[in-house]
């Protein structure tokens, strides 16, 4: 009895139960494809192609990412569980004629839940399912593309994170009209009657401040007005579903701005520009593809494919040095660069237990090790500026401390500054004063005292690459002067190369891959765009009696057109702004931690781009709408 009941309700009232199931369908499937999306790694094989060696895209902006991927799916899985419990208390609320007319002729009230918390729950499983279907499809699509391109992504089906949403939504369904229906219970038969209005509704009553500010404006203004308050429960519930919309777009249009703007600064910072390196041919070769690997996952260099101290490689700085004297030159950096074989020592420390004097050792550490590139430097000269946590070391602290690269950081080491690196060949440990966010070797790598290192290697003085700072525009008028100088004092294997190439490459790489967001947003923006216009039919449907009243004293087409498009005004307006102070609120919490913000009218722009967008795409929503209501007629009193 109550399936059939449920069924044929359904049925009934296609028109009006179609939208809302594709409402649920729509955001269920950006969810689930969301959700593959992140859980398969689709963004890195964008971005990356190939795996290749693993230290591909694994450091601070991969975690940048990682964090702003997960911020987004949550609020994608709220998203999820607003829609379907919006959706199923406006079905529920759109019932109370119904329900009343059934309560009257005597229906017991456990018969009277069962029958509409089943229809509901009837809806959500077929816009679920659908849901479902339509993002693995999508998400399957995406993945053929993928390999159309070559690019390899790996499937991993999430089937936790599937029955979490699952179960929220379900719970949304059951809890949210479940509570509506226990107070629809709890009124007068008549009461009831009214639908979404109240029952105790008085037009003759004043309007408070901003609603009376806005109906002086006009009349359709006025009716407007009127209208959203009637039906405010309907409002608060949609104002709380775009909402969330537009907060997650405008968190994706901001932090495609914030990304873009943090990953290419602190690519210039860890590069530098206007940077000539010179060395041995061979030792360029493989230091500039070093370089290569933070854009380009196919090229990975070890250990085994170079020795960088080998003699041929090595000369002494004075050889050079006249190089300094030049005026194009703003800054010399000396540097021996070689692979050492390193090892993560457990570093054991004490930490108190509550608030009693006692304590417990804690130790740090797994003991790995591997072969990474080490570089010796003079921290007073170093070119670069990297973008730090914690400091890098001083001539003076060289021989206690050293840098690591943001790859090796988050990946090689469990407690970064509470551990140390040993240098087991040598019999020397070092501490981590800091990590670098860095490009060199994918992040990698670490960064020694010179004078250290070369006694450590016993290199006495010896190095195997000098950079040179270049005042901008300057390198052809010395590159001649510079090339006579290294062929002059080091020999015809040695030459100098320009890595301004080098740094645009991977400048325009992390401007890339910030990107992607790009493409959420149009998909989000879609599913908007489309929940408003069910949203406008949906309320249509209800509204039809009102709007053939209206007709019949002489309302014209056009005054009913401005009239709704007010209506989804006032959804749209004050949502956006809400998404406007909530999303900065998200985003400085948790994106806002070292990234370079815009300058503070872009925020602005981007919500003004959504809400121009929008107004628009609220007008030509009203186009079908228009046509539904030209088939109104007077039978539509009793079907309505």
């Amino acid at each position: 009895m109550n399936l059939n009941f449920a069924l044929k309700d359904i049925y009934r009232k296609r028109n009006q139960t179609y939208p809302y199931i594709l409402m649920i369908a729509l955001v269920i499937a950006f969810a689930i494809f969301m959700l593959y999306f992140t859980s398969s790694h689709g963004f890195e094989s964008i971005i990356q192609g190939n795996l290749g060696s693993g230290l591909f895209f694994s450091g601070s902006i991969n975690n940048l990412y990682f964090q702003f991927n997960n911020l987004i799916l949550d609020l994608i899985f709220i998203l999820a569980v607003i829609v379907v419990a919006v959706v199923a208390t406006t079905l529920i609320s759109n019932k109370k004629h119904d329900i009343a007319i059934m309560r009257a002729l005597g229906t017991l009230p456990g018969n009277l839940h069962g029958f509409y918390l089943l229809e509901v729950v009837i809806m959500f499983f077929l816009g679920f399912l659908f849901g479902l279907i339509i993002g693995m499809i999508s998400f399957g699509l995406y993945v053929l593309i993928m390999l159309l391109f070559r690019f390899t992504v790996i499937i991993q089906f999430n089937f936790f994170y599937l029955f979490v949403l699952f179960t929220a939504c379900f719970l949304g369904v059951i809890i949210a009209p479940g509570i509506l229906l226990i107070k629809m219970g709890k009124k007068n038969i008549i009461k009831s009657f009214s639908k979404d209005i109240p029952y105790n509704y008085n037009a003759s009553k004043g309007l408070k401040f901003i609603p009376k500010w806005l109906s002086r404006i006009g009349f359709n203004l006025k009716m407007s007005v009127v209208n959203t308050i009637r039906r405010k429960g309907e409002f608060q519930r949609y104002l709380v579903l775009f909402s969330i919309i537009y907060l997650i777009i405008f968190t994706l249009g901001l932090g495609t701005v914030v990304l873009g703007t943090s990953t290419r600064e602190w690519i210039r910072k860890s590069q530098g520009e206007s940077i000539i390196a010179i060395g041995h041919q061979d030792t360029l070769n493989y230091y500039s593809q070093m370089y290569q690997m933070f854009s380009y996952s196919g090229i990975y260099i070890n250990e085994a494919q170079i020795n960088f101290t080998s003699s041929d490689y090595l000369f002494n700085l004075s050889q050079v040095a006249e190089l300094e004297n030049f005026t194009e030159v703003e800054k010399m950096d000396e540097r021996l660069i070689h692979f050492c074989n390193i090892t993560e020592k457990p570093y054991t420390y004490s930490i108190p237990i509550d608030d009693y004097p006692y304590y417990k050792m804690v130790q740090a550490g797994l003991d790995r090790n591997g072969y990474y590139p080490i570089i010796g430097v003079n921290s007073s000269n170093i070119i670069q500026n990297f973008e730090m946590s914690g400091e890098f070391f001083t001539n003076q602290t060289s021989d206690l401390y050293m840098v690591v690269g943001d790859g090796l950081a988050f990946n090689f080491f469990v407690s970064v500054f509470d551990q140390r690196i040993s240098f087991d060949s040598y019999g020397k440990q070092l501490l981590i004063s800091g990590f670098a966010i860095d490009s060199f070797y994918c992040g990698y790598a670490g960064y020694v005292g010179l004078e250290m290192f070369q006694g450590m290697l016993d290199l006495d003085g010896e190095i195997n690459l000098v950079l040179l700072k270049l005042k901008a525009g300057t390198y052809e008028s010395v590159k001649d002067d510079i090339s006579t100088v290294i062929s002059d004092n080091l020999g015809a294997n040695f030459t100098h190369q320009v890595m301004e190439d080098i740094f645009t490459t991977n400048h325009n790489h992390a401007y890339s891959i910030s990107q992607y967001p790009a493409l959420l947003i149009v998909v989000l923006a879609v599913i908007g765009i489309l929940s408003l216009y069910n949203y406008q039919k949906g309320g249509i449907i209800e509204k039809a009696k009102d709007l053939l009243i209206m007709r019949s004293i002489g309302a014209k087409k056009k005054s009913l057109r401005r009239m709704i498009n007010f209506e989804g005004l006032y959804i749209i307006i004050p949502s956006i702004f809400f998404s406007l102070s909530i999303g900065m609120i998200i985003n400085s919490t948790v994106l806002f931690d070292r990234v370079y913000l815009p300058p503070l009218y872009m925020p602005f722009a981007v919500i003004s781009i959504l809400l121009v967008t929008s107004i628009i795409f609220n007008f030509l929503s009203l186009i079908p709408i228009i046509r539904k209501i030209n088939q109104f007629s007077i039978k539509d009193f009793d079907i309505y």
